[in-house]
């Protein structure tokens, strides 16, 4: 009786075990990101019509934001700002200067009214362009 009884335990802890590593990878499984930099990260930023962002500006107005980054170093952003939507907005068009940081983290976005705007804390990715772009944390989509 003894002995059916630690053969029963041991097949409980091996089952357990078994059970706690598959919850362990499916955590790790979970994650939408690769950890990993992109190895050409200005192949993604520039090669498409741009990355586009949606939001609601301080006066309460539903606003796009559309960057468009050239691989020769310009750029351009265009924001559209909806008063009555879709017929009532005023389209705010700008061109700008870039260059990387040294680690890709970073962009130094100069405009051609000489303002500039440092893009933070980059996080480039096929489907995602996220980071700091002055104070405020935004999250581009490809166009």
């Amino acid at each position: 009786m003894y002995s059916t009884k630690v053969t029963v335990m041991k097949k409980k802890n091996i089952l357990s075990l078994i059970f706690l590593l598959t919850i362990l990878c499916g955590f790790n499984s979970c994650e939408d990101k690769p950890l990993d930099p992109i190895e050409d990260p200005e192949y993604i930023l520039c090669n498409g019509s741009g990355w586009f962002d949606e939001y609601t500006d301080i006066d309460n107005f539903y606003c796009t934001q559309r960057l468009i980054f050239h691989s020769d170093g310009r750029g351009e952003e265009i924001i559209t700002r909806y008063f009555r939507f879709p017929d009532d907005y005023e389209e705010l068009e700008s061109t700008f200067w870039w260059e990387w940081d040294d680690d890709y983290r970073t962009i130094y976005m100069e405009y051609s009214n000489g303002d500039y705007i440092y893009f933070d804390d980059l996080h480039i990715y096929y489907d995602e362009l996220s980071g700091y772009l002055g104070d405020d944390y935004v999250t581009f989509e490809p166009f």
